[in-house]
């Protein structure tokens, strides 16, 4: 999945997936590059709703930049990644550096 994610344009992924991707490269790099053209198609394969969703997602999972970018960020375990870990119900849980370096 991670490979199709990577060229998802070139993928087996559906359109509607394609276009979230879309979306969310957009709104992660250029938010004013975002075309009416792609508009469109987020406006075709998604509800107002679930397109609010996906932007704050795409927020939420991005709010980390400024801090990256300031060099103010602690690392879990310096030198080390930090895999996310879910529960059941897709909250966070608290993880140690699993020792794997980037």
């Amino acid at each position: 999945m991670a490979e199709q994610v990577d060229h998802y344009e070139s993928s087996a992924l559906t359109d509607r997936h394609k276009v979230a991707l879309r979306l969310a490269d957009a709104l992660m790099t250029l938010p004013g590059s975002i075309s009416p053209a792609l508009r469109d198609q987020a406006h075709q394969h998604f509800s107002p709703d679930e397109l609010l969703e996906l932007t704050l997602d795409v927020m939420k999972w991005n709010y980390q930049k400024v801090s990256v970018a300031l060099g103010t960020d602690d690392e879990v375990t310096p030198g080390q990644l930090t895999d996310l870990v879910f529960d059941a119900g897709g909250r966070t849980q608290p993880t140690q550096g699993l020792g794997r370096r980037p």
